[in-house]
This record gives C-alpha cells, structure tokens and sequence, in this order.
C-alpha cells in the first residue's frame, strides 16, 4: 500500500514537536525564597526592589539559575534573566521595578554550567507591582451636597491639607436625580447645578479648576464610580429604558437596585439596574461601550492628580464588564489607583485581588468596636497584606461618627492612631469626624453649604497622626507588627519597626474606652532581642525615659493615646 496516496486525505501534516532541550527538575531540590503554588501570588510597589533566592538542597559547584518571565515588559514579552551566585551558594535575583503590571516567572537551573537545563517543577509563580501612590494613603472624604459650590471646594483644600491629608474623596458629583442622593446619578456626564459656579460645559470648567487646584497643592483626587445602577428618573432610563433590566413586578417594568443587609435584603426605590446581560448583541455593545466612557471620562481626571476612582458595591458588579473594564481602565490610566467596595468572604477577595489586580479594597474597621476584635482584624489585615492591599478608614459616609458608633468624639483619636500607625499604609476620615458630630452627615438633599465648629481635641489628634503617619516608611508596611498589650480588654499597644530584628521603633498605644484610664502593663518579653531596657522617647512632647523591658508600664487615658520612639539597650 502506498502512504503518500492518502496525504490528500489529511487536513494538515501531522506536526513535530519543537524541543528546546528542557526537561522538569528534580523533586525537592530548590529551596525558594517566593510564594509557590498553583494560584500563589504575591505584591511589590513601583520602584522596589524585586528580590527573589534559590538554594540548592545539595552542593552544586556547577549550578546556574535563571529566571523566565515578562518582568517589566508586556504580557508577551518573555525573556530570560541571570541570577547572581553569592559566597555562600544561594543565587540571587533583584530588580528595580518600574512598571506596574500582573508579571509572571519560573525557575529554570543548570548544574552542568549551562550545558543542559531543568525547569522549576513548580507551577509559574506571579507577582503584582502596585502603582508607587498606593503606599501612602491619607484620604479626606468630602460631601459635596453639604459643601457648597466649587469654589467653596477649592478654598477647602488648603484647610485639608493642614490636617495632613494627601487624598480628596469626593462622594458622585453627577446630576442628582429625583431623590437627590449622588449614587442615584440623573446623567452620567453632567454636573450637578448645585456644585456649579460657571455655567458651560455641564460644569466640567468648575471641575477643571478644582483639578488644577488640588494638583497644585499635592493632593490626589478620588471619583466614585457608580457601574451597577443609575437613577429611575434618569437621562438614560428617559432615553434608552431597554438598557435597563426588566422586572414585570414593578408598575414601570424596570428592575430596583439594593443589597444584603444582616440578612435582609434592601430595597433602593430610586435605582434601577443597568442591563449588562441585554440579550440583544448591539444593545448590550452600546451599553458596554456607554459605562466604560464613563469611567473613563471619570478616570482621566482623577488621573490628572495622581489619583484613584473607587468601584461602588463592586461586590453586585457585573463579572464581565468589571473584567472588560479594568484593563481599558489601565491601558488609558497607566497609574491610576483602582479601589473597590468589596464585602465577601476572604477567598473570594484573594481571588479578585489576584484576578482583577484591584490595587486596595475597603476594610471594616467601624465594625469591631471592642479592642480583642479590632486587634485581631489589624492582624489579619497585615497578615494579607502581601497579596491584597486594604484602605482602612475610621467610618464611612454610610456609616455613622466615632460619636455613635464608639460613644464620644474623642474616640476619633485612638481609633485614627490604630488605623493609621497599625495598619498597612492606607487610611482616612469622613467629613465631620474632625469637628467632632454626634451623627453622620446625610449626604441625601441638595443643600446650602454648612459650616461647622471645630473640636481641637479631635483635630489636634488626627494632624499629628498624619505627620507621624506621613514621616515614617514603616507605617507603611505590613507584617511588621507586634502587639504587645497582653490582650488588654480596652487599650491596644503594638510594636512597629521596619524588621523584627531591629531595636528601634515605634511603641504606639490606644485606648478605645471612652470613660476609663488604665495603666497597662506591656509583654514585650517576645520581642525586644534580649534587651534589658528601652529608652522610650514621646514623639509628641519630647520627654524621654528609660523602662526595664521586663517590667515596662505605660498610664493612659481615656482616648489617649501614646506614640513613644523606642531604643533597646543590653
């Protein structure tokens, strides 16, 4: 029978194999210094040093390691880069990163001097370099129905800044629709008149001015996104209402927004939802393209300062617009920071953090008012801190004051020194926590700008917090943390320095109760390398002196706080 007669049969020739002399290494012989695993990843910022070592379990005089990624380049461009082989036989890779990204790399070896070689029997590892701004995150949110005009905005910014605030939230600037709240936007791309000083442009040279203003100061500027729903009586449901999903239950046919509250589920009457999954294919295009102008529209300007936009409830988003979005979100914005307002299980937050790369997520501090609970969350906010970065803020403008929720004014204070100087690097405040309100702001209505008293206590507290906050790098990290109150019932008292290792610091100490002073007792027995008194230094008054790290205690009053500088000596 004669083969080549049939070749005309076969679609194609049967192709080879292309080798490139790589085989899979040998099991248990790499020692890394990297999270490995299928699905691990792990997060840099711009600019750091990416450090990576390998050591082999057994001498290999011959061995050299590579590294096989995209590192600092495109998703597609791959290249191989040399590990450096030190004194004692570990291979070492570092390299300053500057581009943001989603990286990939794997371990390739040789131990016969490059004659053949072995790759990592691991999976690909990944690592995420998050823009340089995230580091530093000092944001002030302010409530534009209750601020006036903006110009009125404008002349707030330096009194912001003053306390030490390096970002400006604005809750949505959009039209307001009927019920007037600013998630219930009229139109997507129009000012509302109450912000207004000029008026052409739907308002956008107010709001070029106010850009300028704050870029001139230094502040960056944070927009709200609002993706999910739109206002009932809005331009988009007037126009287009087939964008908008069906419910056959409503008088008007259309679909209400709300969200899960203590197992109870929230209607929102002045919210409809946007039909992301429209059956008709042009239609569902149209309101793709639609909601990805808008955030980009949004994006641009907060870009312009540096700044960030914030995902509202990404927790009910569409799955495959938010996936559509984010990169078009980075391909305009290449150093935008993206916040998300996600509330779900930890998993699922590893998993979007990994998926999405979302720079930070909102944490919930506000509802751990007792000090054992708060502790253990600041823990376990550092202890996922290298792969899912959080802004931790006293409140938000949904929840209520220090006053209500922890039973005085003053508690802004303890509350600010444990979210600013015990987290990871990102916090802030709400309009209103400064003056000392006994209840939130309603940011519903348009209404004339208000004025309010000041409390000195409370904005005394938080300006030095944010100084100390904004001076020192190892704030700014996480998994560098020791608490060492004892599990005290009221005060929280933790260790900060820059590695374990070392014998300076930052001793800070909050107490949480409203009514009580206690002298606490610190276990410092785990953590002071074998040092028999520290030489304590308060940052705030200057006064120094020495206490035996066996038997250290610290007076504190109620919503006091201390920050003490801290040397061990033999």
């Amino acid at each position: 029978m004669n083969d080549s007669g049939n070749s005309s049969f076969l679609p194609f020739d049967i192709p080879g194999f292309r080798s490139r002399n790589m085989r899979i290494g040998q099991k248990g012989l790499l020692r890394r210094s990297f999270p490995r695993g299928q699905d691990e990843f792990f997060r840099i910022y711009q600019d750091e040093e990416l450090t990576l070592e390998v050591e082999f379990q057994r001498q290999e005089p011959d061995a050299s390691v590579r590294l096989y990624t995209n590192l600092g380049g495109s998703e597609n461009d791959w290249r191989e880069l040399d590990f450096e082989k030190k004194p004692d036989g570990t291979h070492r890779f570092s390299r300053r990163v500057e581009k943001r990204g989603n990286y990939q790399f794997k371990i390739k070896y040789s131990l016969d001097g490059g004659e053949s070689w072995f790759w990592d029997r691991l999976p690909f590892s990944r690592v995420i370099v998050d823009p340089a701004s995230l580091k530093d995150i000092r944001m002030y949110t302010l409530i534009p129905t209750v601020s006036g005009t903006v110009d009125d905005w404008i002349k707030d910014l330096p009194r912001i800044a003053d306390l030490g605030f390096n970002t400006v939230h604005l809750l949505p600037l959009t039209e307001l629709d009927e019920s007037q709240s600013p998630y219930a936007a009229g139109d997507l791309f129009s000012i509302d008149a109450a912000y207004r000083n000029s008026g052409n442009l739907q308002g956008f040279d107010d709001l070029r001015r106010f850009v300028e203003a704050a870029r001139d100061r230094g502040i960056r500027l944070c927009f709200d996104l609002t993706l999910n729903h739109i206002g009932v009586r809005s331009r988009m449901v007037r126009e287009c209402p087939e964008w908008i999903v069906p419910d056959r239950n409503e008088k008007d046919g259309m679909k209400r927004a709300g969200c899960w509250h203590m197992n109870t589920w929230l209607t929102w009457n002045d919210l409809v939802n946007i039909y992301y999954d429209h059956p008709h294919a042009e239609i569902r295009a149209d309101i793709w393209d639609y909601m990805t102008r808008y955030s980009l529209f949004w994006a641009h300007f907060a870009s312009l300062t540096g700044g960030m936009v914030r995902l509202d409830n990404l927790h009910s988003s569409h799955e495959e617009f938010i996936t559509h979005l984010l990169p078009e979100l980075r391909g305009a914005c290449p150093d935008l920071v993206i916040m998300a307002e996600f509330f779900t299980d930890s998993n699922t937050v590893l998993k979007r953090a990994a998926e999405w790369q979302i720079d930070c997520f909102l944490a919930n501090p506000w509802e751990y008012p007792y000090a054992a609970d708060l502790r253990r969350y600041i823990r376990y906010l550092h202890d996922i801190g290298s792969k899912v970065r959080y802004f931790v803020p006293i409140t938000t403008h949904d929840t209520g004051t220090p006053a209500q929720l922890f039973g005085a004014p003053d508690a802004a204070v303890p509350r600010y020194a444990a979210t600013a100087l015990m987290g990871t690097g990102r916090t802030g405040i709400v309009q209103g926590t400064e003056y000392g309100l006994p209840e939130k702001i309603n940011f519903i209505g348009r209404r004339q700008k208000v004025d309010f008293d000041q409390n000195r206590s409370v904005t005394d507290g938080i300006q030095k917090i944010n100084d100390l906050f904004a001076r020192w790098e190892l704030f700014h990290h996480e998994g560098n943390i020791d608490f060492v109150d004892g599990d005290h019932g009221a005060v929280l008292g933790a260790l900060r320095r820059m590695n374990r290792n070392d014998d300076e610091g930052f001793l800070v100490l909050a107490n949480l109760d409203v009514n009580n002073r206690y002298s606490l007792p610190l276990d410092l027995s785990s953590c002071t390398n074998n040092a028999r008194a520290l030489v304590l230094t308060d940052v705030f008054s200057g006064s120094e002196w020495t206490l035996s790290a066996e038997n250290a205690v610290i007076d504190i009053e109620p919503c006091g706080i201390r920050v003490l500088q801290v040397r061990m000596m033999e």
